[in-house]
């Protein structure tokens, strides 16, 4: 589908568009249905006789009686009503002649309306059509009855008869009669659009009051057309309500969709508009949609003032993941409805403002500690954005004080004191290395746990506070140093002995050579003696590398003996 294009003109320092009309679209002649149909005959004057075509003047039968006959037909005009109608005719074809050399006498007319005529009931004849010809003897046949149909049905009548017969006394002439094809009317009509319904502004609809538009909207208004050919479009028509001489007129052709060509150079700012819409179809327009109105904001709304007592640029105040409020002033100006913001490196998130122009607070948890800075934009009805304004703020460290021994034994259990100075302290959640997550309560702002030393080099235990309103400052951690673990390694010519150098240990792990790991389990005191063969290689060294290891599965780090 194409859209219409508005041609741009400049007349008296005001900004006109013209569009060229909708160009009509092609009708589709559509036969009426047929409610009566047949001939009349001299010799059967009571009866109405129907064949696959129809005598029309005089003949004589295969006796040589004579008959004189006319043809008729009645159709239904209901479904004009309403419509335009662009043309009607009655079409037939000579199925058979006489006398080719005879002029064609044949005379169509409309008569009063006759569904079952006979000859002794024949229906007065009203008017007499000329004739349309298309070939010479057994032509096609058809006659212009647009004024006649037009009339019928703007004066309600439901139906109409046609009739054909023999002009004056050749009606009784057996060298004019002719044979014709049922008769059929076909008539082409327009029906007009539908009424535009629906007007929508920008996706909104429309309502008593204009709404508030920030840049050139959408419009649409649903219409709809009857008629089984496509091409029919919807003019929409918007003026400037301050001056109704400013005025954009636009065809679109895609009707299921919104017109997007208002052009942005034809709003003014604070200037309220008018529009309509209305189907056209090139032969006829649909009722107009209700008016419906919208007004211009294209300016950007005045940049926020920021302030805050718990974020303070002169000193830090609330702790870092810890609550303190906001407050973002439009410092009056009525087109902000909202606020966004954002914390340094953060999303940004909405808060709406008390009334328009008014203000907002908000609570807030800055996860860093030290200098930080929130950024603020006004936002107005239509969605225009302020400058930024940015506010910055220090925030005070809230990190417990963890503390423990600095170093331990591989497998010993530790106590690791916490303590927090922030109010409403009530528990403690700690994690220790990259296990999980686990609370233990707190009395007067401090907790003890216990932490096994599991790894062979360090261990880490970090911890937040948190209050009774859930809230969570940020981390901090100890570490703990594990003490050598390694076992040492003697030898007294081929015997080896392992010895632990961690508590615990109830087998070795070792292997010859860097070869195949071999498992030997410990004695009572931790140690053990076997006899190992290290070869007599020169190079590498002959080595033997050793690792304890405790029931529980805790290794120490691994000791390597090279021999001398």
């Amino acid at each position: 589908m194409r859209r219409a294009l508005s041609t741009l003109l400049i007349a008296a320092g005001v900004t006109v568009f013209a569009v060229t009309p909708a160009s009509a679209a092609a009708a589709v002649p559509r036969t009426l249905p047929i409610t009566g149909q047949g001939h009349t005959d001299l010799r059967e004057p009571a009866r109405t006789l129907t064949g696959q075509d129809s005598p029309v003047g005089a003949w004589r039968d295969a006796e040589n009686r004579f008959h004189s006959s006319k043809a008729y037909v009645t159709v239904d005009l209901k479904q004009l009503r309403g419509n335009r109608i662009i043309s009607a005719a009655v079409y037939s074809r000579e199925t058979a002649v006489t006398d080719c050399a005879k002029p064609r006498s044949v005379e169509l007319w409309q008569t009063k309306l006759a569904e079952q005529p006979t000859w002794f009931s024949a229906p007065r004849e009203l008017t007499r059509f000329d004739i349309r010809v298309t070939g010479e003897c057994h032509a096609l046949v058809s006659w212009d009855v647009t004024d006649a149909v037009t009339k019928a049905v703007a004066a309600g009548q439901e139906k109409a008869t046609f009739a054909l017969r023999m002009a004056g006394g050749r009606q009784y002439d057996t060298g004019y009669g002719r044979r014709y094809a049922p008769m059929s009317v076909q008539v082409t009509y327009n029906t007009p659009p539908s009424p535009a319904t629906d007007p929508v502004t920008g996706g909104k609809p429309c309502t008593a009051t204009p709404l508030p538009v920030g840049a050139p909207p959408s419009l649409f208004a649903k219409v709809t057309d009857a008629d089984p050919v496509p091409g029919f479009g919807v003019r929409y028509v918007v003026t400037d309500v301050a001056d109704p001489a400013k005025r954009h007129e636009a065809v679109d052709e895609t009707t299921d969709n919104p017109y997007t060509y208002l052009p942005a150079s034809f709003l003014e700012h604070g200037h309220t508009y008018e529009w309509t819409a209305r189907g056209e179809d090139g032969w006829d327009s649909g009722p107009s949609s209700t008016p419906c109105r919208f007004t211009a904001d294209l300016v950007a709304p005045s940049t926020p003032a920021i302030s805050s007592t718990d974020f303070t640029p002169s000193g830090p105040t609330t702790g870092a993941g810890l609550p303190g409020e906001f407050t973002f002033d439009a410092q009056g100006d009525e087109d902000v409805v909202e606020f966004q913001y954002r914390l340094r490196d953060g999303a940004l998130q909405q808060a709406s403002a008390d009334r328009p122009g008014g203000k907002a607070t908000v609570t807030v948890r800055v996860p860093f500690w030290g200098d930080n800075s929130i950024e603020v934009f006004a936002v107005d009805r239509v969605g225009h954005y302020s400058n930024s304004a940015i506010y910055q703020f220090k925030v005070r460290y809230s990190g417990p004080s963890v503390r423990s021994f600095e170093e331990a034994q591989l497998g010993s259990e530790v106590e690791v004191s916490m303590s927090s100075v922030e109010a409403n302290v009530t528990s403690f959640v700690y994690q220790v290395g990259n296990g999980p997550e686990l609370t233990v309560p707190a009395v007067a702002g401090a907790a003890k746990v216990t932490v096994r030393v599991t790894s062979p080099y360090s261990t880490s235990v970090s911890a937040r506070a948190k209050t009774a309103d859930g809230d969570l400052t940020q981390s901090s951690s100890a570490f703990i140093r594990t003490k050598d673990s390694t076992p040492t390694i003697t030898r007294n010519g081929d015997l080896y002995t392992f010895a632990p150098g961690m508590p615990g240990v109830v087998e070795y792990v070792y292997s010859v050579n860097s070869g195949p790991e071999q498992v030997v389990a410990a004695g009572p005191d931790g140690t053990v003696t076997l006899p190992l063969d290290l070869g007599e290689q020169e190079f590498p060294p002959p080595s033997v590398d050793v690792r304890s290891r405790t029931a529980d599965g805790l290794q120490s780090l691994t000791a390597t003996y090279y021999r001398e």
